[in-house]
């Protein structure tokens, strides 16, 4: 990608890290698997541990569907001038899960396999109700049905995960970013807001005072809309940052591939768990 795009935004445009990085659908199904199998484990030993099923995180509705976090912040002018920093119906709070119950010392021992409470995980081989516990409990092979490992990682690989933060410090700093964050400070000054950059505005501690936008923030957040298009500052921020993710993944070639291929086996893993369970029902 060589020429800067003029952009609002670019939730809808593709990175270089997406397809190694698990979007919010992956995620939801792996997360779920990985609930209903550790039950399923638990349940073999006699134990009831109930699989709270993971909640569907909210979105905007401008939100990237390819990626679970939208980047460069909030990217739509209409929605900015109604719901300012805060997520679309404001901070109404989540669900809880249902809590865990109480684990004797056998529960434990199936859980993790060890019933020493100091002890993150054990070696397994313990016998409850005539069946052998694996290594490292249910939660061991939970993990190594999705991942092939009973210390396997789930979820996106940590090298995936710094690619992700590393470069993205990496397109805030870049100078041609700086620029048009400098336009953009000096275009919010003209509407009485003083902010060095995006970044500062979106984060302020003020918006988490409360749990609905205040005129205030309406104010800020509309004056961000329309000077982050006078500045194209998405436009500039996206391409910088699409070159320092082809660059890192490029750096790191073979690492990558075998991230990518790991991410796919998950996924592939976790749907044929959610489509062999037997508790399984619809959402």
């Amino acid at each position: 990608m060589s020429a800067t795009p003029v952009l609002d935004s670019a939730n809808n445009l593709p990175l270089p890290l997406d397809s190694y990085l698990f979007n919010p659908e992956q995620m939801f199904t792996v997360e779920k698997a990985q609930a209903r199998l550790g039950a399923r484990c638990m349940a073999r030993f006699g134990f009831s541990y109930p699989h709270s099923a993971p909640l569907q995180p909210r979105r905007g509705s401008d939100a990237p569907t390819t990626r679970r976090d939208g980047r460069y912040g909030p990217q739509n002018a209409t929605v900015m001038a109604k719901w300012g920093y805060h997520l679309e119906g404001g901070d109404v709070g989540t669900s809880s899960a249902p809590p865990r119950p109480q684990l004797s010392q056998q529960m434990t021992a199936a859980l993790r396999g060890s019933s020493d409470m100091t002890q993150k995980f054990g070696p397994g081989g313990q016998v409850i109700n005539g069946r052998t516990v694996p290594n490292h409990g249910c939660v061991g092979e939970t993990v190594k049905e999705l991942t092939g490992a009973v210390d396997g990682r789930v979820g996106d690989a940590q090298l995936a995960e710094d690619l992700k933060f590393g470069t993205l410090l990496n397109s805030q700093h870049d100078v041609r970013t700086r620029t048009v964050f400098a336009q953009w400070s000096q275009c919010m000054k003209g509407s009485g807001f003083s902010y060095p950059d995006p970044v500062a505005a979106m984060g302020d501690k003020k918006w988490s005072d409360t749990p609905m936008p205040t005129p205030h923030e309406i104010q800020v957040a509309t004056a961000d809309a329309k000077c982050r298009h006078k500045a194209n500052l998405v436009g500039v921020w996206y391409i910088v940052d699409f070159a320092y993710q082809k660059q890192a993944i490029a750096e790191n070639a073979a690492a990558m591939a075998q991230i990518k291929t790991a991410l796919q086996a998950q996924v592939k893993a976790a749907t044929a768990a959610l489509n062999g369970d037997p508790l399984r029902q619809e959402r």
